[in-house]
């Protein structure tokens, strides 16, 4: 086998032979290889390398089950090792129509999907493959100083406003600096204890393009709550269309308000899987630009297609794991609703009362839980308390949780 008789996967190989360190430096991973015999071979370099040891002919040939006339038939003298880059991004390529052609031919062929699920199966596979060529590499900490200063310099020059998004809530803002991008907040609260109001008072306070995401409400539903919270109507006389004196015109001025904001982007499946939230979410980024991702709520996403057999809590581990990638991977702040336990009621919410995951509370960047406390039955003070502040300060938060009016803001 000599140089020109070759193919290009096996050219990379015998590039990899002679110049060991493009296993750790390139980004070809053994699935991209199209044939089992050049997967094998590379798979058995990469072992190789993680063990600290050389690969040569000998080592190969022992590790993949080649013989050793045929690994040193890879190692051709006609191999020049300085142009792999070149080969590396041809593999990849390849490697990526490859998956999409697969993903087309499973669509044709399939039969009880439905056409969202066929959507969602192209998506997933598009995603996939551009999550792969994300721009990721190891880096020289002193070339990212000059980043910083510049970051420094724009927060000396901005000194007292606001650093990310503002959540509605100034108190709230002071501690956490807004809604920033690349991380991940949760709101917690037990079940109709107010994350979705909060959400919404999120979304409009967020005067930047934003994507919505909900798996519980309907568009309908969010849309009314934001005419309630915008008009300062009574939610339910607003559903029912039980208007007092001077209401019409109010909610005449909030509609035309909303009209205003072609900024928010709405996406309400209901019980969507978290593959469908994670496309759709890459979609709107992609088509959009949305600078915030608002998530109604973490546990109703369902499984993804094909896996129903995933125990609940591992589902959850990596609805979990997704939304904080998400947020790194599209540089943006994702705020997601969850639900804690309801065997914690009455009791001052903490970061262990998240249902189903510790994993949540690993995620977290910044955990805001929910605290209404009662007296007979009756709504007597709330809070917002930051149980979880990676980069700052935790505290308890007075507010008013105005029901009727589905908000919240400063005591």
């Amino acid at each position: 086998m000599r140089g020109k008789s070759m193919t290009r996967e096996q050219y990379f190989l015998g590039q990899c032979l002679w110049e060991p360190s493009i296993v750790w430096e390139t980004k070809v991973t053994p699935d991209d290889f199209s044939e089992s015999y050049n997967r094998n071979l590379f798979s058995s370099m990469l072992d190789i390398t993680r063990e600290g040891k050389v690969i040569d002919e000998s080592t190969l040939s022992e590790r993949s089950g080649v013989s050793i006339s045929e690994v040193m038939n890879l190692k051709s003298t006609d191999i020049l090792a300085s142009n792999w880059r070149f080969n590396e991004g041809h593999i990849r390529k390849s490697s990526a129509i490859r998956r999409i052609k697969s993903t087309a031919q499973e669509i044709l062929e399939s039969k009880d999907h439905s056409p969202s699920d066929l959507i969602a199966m192209m998506q997933s596979s598009i995603d996939n493959i551009q999550e792969a060529h994300d721009s990721f590499g190891i880096t020289l900490l002193q070339d990212d100083i000059e980043q910083s200063l510049d970051l420094i310099s724009k927060r000396i020059k901005e000194r007292g406003q606001l650093v990310g998004i503002p959540s509605g809530i100034k108190e709230l803002d002071k501690i956490t600096g807004g809604f920033q991008n690349r991380r991940l907040y949760y709101i917690g609260a037990r079940p109709s204890q107010g994350k979705t109001a909060l959400l919404v008072n999120s979304i409009k306070s967020c005067h930047s393009t934003c994507g919505v995401l909900s798996a519980e409400s309907g568009k309908q539903e969010i849309l009314n709550r934001l005419l309630s919270n915008e008009s300062n109507i009574d939610s339910q006389r607003l559903v029912f269309g039980l208007f007092k004196s001077g209401e019409i015109e109010r909610l005449q001025d909030a509609v035309e308000s909303l009209k205003n904001r072609k900024d928010i982007y709405i996406y309400d499946e209901p019980n969507m899987s978290i593959d469908t939230a994670v496309s759709v979410a890459r979609q709107m980024k992609r088509r959009f630009n949305i600078k915030a991702l608002f998530v109604d709520y973490l546990q109703i996403l369902s499984t993804p297609r094909g896996g129903q057999s995933k125990d609940y809590r591992e589902h959850i581990s990596n609805a979990s794991r997704q939304m904080k990638q998400l947020a790194r991977t599209l540089d943006i702040p994702v705020v997601v609703a969850a639900q804690l336990r309801r065997d914690a009621e009455g009791n001052r919410p903490k970061l262990s009362d998240f249902s189903e995951s510790t994993q949540i509370e690993r995620d977290a960047d910044v955990a805001i839980m929910i605290h209404n406390r009662y007296k007979e039955g009756t709504l007597h003070d709330s809070w917002l308390i930051v149980e979880k502040n990676r980069d700052g300060r935790k505290g308890d938060i007075p507010v008013i949780f105005d029901q009727s009016h589905i908000r919240f803001y400063d005591r």
